[in-house]
């Protein structure tokens, strides 16, 4: 469904509203970008990976397109490398603090503007946008919004809107950090679990499937979600054994917050060990047809020895009557070896079910599948901005230290522009910037090849450090909404909007209830909502997660309260910015 209230221009990536606003035509222009076009053999003859798209990605940074426009650094500390706690997750000694060096301003303009508004009610605005402030330090409370002064954590000024200021919350030197669980006023928690159990037919085949080790309750972790009326579709992929199921759904209004999952669609497409059958499922897509799109990796035991057991496949299922559609499983020209497909995005247009188009990220080797529904056929294509960036490799949260190399990763589509088209957002995991191509560009090979230019980084890096983002999707009203999986946080973007730090907001944090946000994705409501899922990830892959508490949170916010008096509420213009910050000073 197409807002009324502004139309989206691409190639160009802008939004402008029609209706009169209180800037005459007021249109933010995205700078552009020109992008250097190479050529990537991607394995020689022995199957072994090139290392050309390494190199090509550090020396990315080399190149004179891409460096940073010297300016002045508004928000420079806000955005630095957080402090927070850091502890060596190899080691059993308490938590102990580092002091970290002061983040260095590039020029006195941040200085003078925050001087500026000491004294004004900008200066001490409000956290989340309209909360009000008291005078208490952070203290528990039955009533969050009203008792925590925010000064220390949330900054306004008239170019800067709901920002954090640190990592994590309370966060003092001299003091034990506190623990919040609070995330923030639109939010509303709508499950919990501390582990996952299912709705097995009678005790005595639970009882079985534990003393066969086909169902380890603490292997069981949720990762990807979907919502579709009164259902609430959650993904479980084969990280380890014992998971006996990978597709599950529980009631969207349930009597309580931690219900049993419900194998979808029944227990035998589950526990099959055939190919015809599920797999192993990261995430999935409901379209506007009442269709559940199925992104099968078939790829087990992820987190010790990746096994790809059956090709990857997609499944259609119709919502209406749970039986399956269509099942495509992709070429096997098209899956490279150690491929990991995890993220999948839909596009109908004009309510035609049948021209739907599917875009299918692949991580681990940094390719796009473009699948059409009608055609029934998919074609693989690769470019350099799917890879890695090597400097955002290196991950810490909450005291563990890990790399990854993870490509593309994110996918989100716009709204339908003036010029009926939709622009395809994405951004590697391991990267902190976003980029974007218009989806005309996307219909067949052929377009690709010859239009790899019209893939382009846009703004800024959304940080300076910690910046790594994982889902994101954008609503109705064009406004992304995003997981910050470094920083216990979602953010969002105004896409009408330059996509700059100034013009990211924050919706919600909590050091222990957004723990790794993971998934994300907004319903088919009149009135939208968005829903996310947080599940303490690197803790399962590289520690153990404590059963006694929870661990795995659903939660959702109605999309106008998540934005109102924030940077991305769409009735909030913002002013011409100029340059930005300097970050190579």
């Amino acid at each position: 469904m197409q807002s009324n209230n502004y139309f989206y221009s691409s190639p160009n990536y802008f939004f402008d509203y029609k209706k009169p606003f209180t800037w005459t035509n007021h249109v933010v222009h995205y700078q552009q970008h020109e992008l250097a076009n190479r050529k990537i053999e991607e394995r020689n003859e022995n199957r072994m990976a090139n290392v050309m798209p390494w190199l090509l990605s550090m020396s990315l940074l080399g190149f004179q397109q891409f460096a940073a426009h010297p300016g002045i650094a508004p928000i420079s500390r806000e955005l630095e490398a957080p402090i927070f706690p850091l502890r060596d997750s190899s080691a059993g000694n308490p938590v102990s603090y580092e002091k970290l060096s002061t983040p260095t301003s590039c020029d006195s303009y941040g200085n003078s503007l925050e001087n500026k508004l000491a004294g004004t009610t900008e200066r001490n605005n409000i956290l989340y946008g309209s909360t009000p402030i008291t005078a208490g330090r952070f203290f528990q409370s039955n009533n969050r919004d009203y008792a925590r002064n925010i000064g220390d954590v949330f900054k306004n000024n008239a170019h800067s809107i709901n920002q954090l200021e640190f990592h994590g919350f309370n966060y003092d030197l001299n003091h034990e950090p506190v623990e919040d669980e609070y995330v923030g006023p639109a939010m509303s928690l709508v499950y919990a679990w501390s582990t996952v159990d299912f709705e097995f037919n009678n005790i005595e085949e639970r009882d079985q499937a534990i003393f066969d080790g086909d169902y380890i309750a603490e292997n069981n972790l949720p990762l990807g979600l979907e919502i579709h009326q009164n259902r609430v579709f959650i993904t479980l992929p084969k990280w380890k054994e014992g998971i006996p199921v990978t597709l599950a759904t529980v009631p969207r209004y349930s009597k309580t917050k931690s219900p049993k999952l419900k194998p979808y669609p029944d227990w035998d497409w589950n526990m099959s060990d055939k190919c015809d059958d599920l797999t192993s499922v990261f995430r999935i897509q409901v379209d506007e047809c009442d269709r559940l799109w199925v992104l099968d990796s078939g790829v087990t035991n992820i987190a010790r020895k990746p096994t790809q057991s059956c090709p990857p496949a997609l499944y259609i299922f119709d919502l209406r009557t749970d039986k399956l559609i269509k099942k495509y499983t992709l070429p096997q020209e098209q899956v490279k070896q150690d491929s990991l497909f995890t993220n999948i995005v839909v596009d109908i247009r004009d309510g035609d079910c049948g021209g739907a188009i599917a875009y299918l990220s692949d991580v681990w080797r940094f390719g796009l599948i473009v699948y059409d529904f009608y055609k029934d056929s998919s074609f693989r294509f690769e470019h350099h901005l799917f890879f890695p960036d090597p400097l955002a490799a290196k991950y810490e949260l909450h005291g563990i230290k890990f790399q990854w190399t993870d490509g593309i990763f994110g996918i989100a589509l716009s709204p339908i522009d003036i010029h009926d088209d939709r622009t395809l957002f994405f951004h590697p995991m391991s990267s902190f910037r976003e980029f974007a191509v218009s989806t005309s560009v996307l219909r067949d090979k052929r377009m690709v090849d010859h239009n790899t230019d019209k893939f382009i980084p846009i703004g800024r890096p959304r940080a300076k450090d910690y910046g790594h983002s994982s889902g994101s999707v954008v609503d109705r009203n064009g406004v992304m909404f995003f997981n910050m999986v470094t920083r216990d946080s979602v953010w969002c973007w105004d896409t009408r909007k330059e996509y700059i730090p100034e013009n990211l907001g924050v919706i919600g944090t909590s050091n222990i209830s957004l723990v790794f946000p993971n998934d994300i994705k907004v319903d088919h409501e009149e009135e939208q909502s968005v829903w996310m899922i947080s599940n303490r990830l690197p803790m399962y892959l590289y520690e153990n997660l404590d059963s006694s508490k929870i661990n795995f949170r659903i939660f959702k916010a109605h999309v106008k309260d998540a934005v109102k008096d924030t940077i991305c509420d769409p009735d909030h213009v913002v002013p011409d910015y100029g340059q930005g910050y300097d970050e190579t000073c």
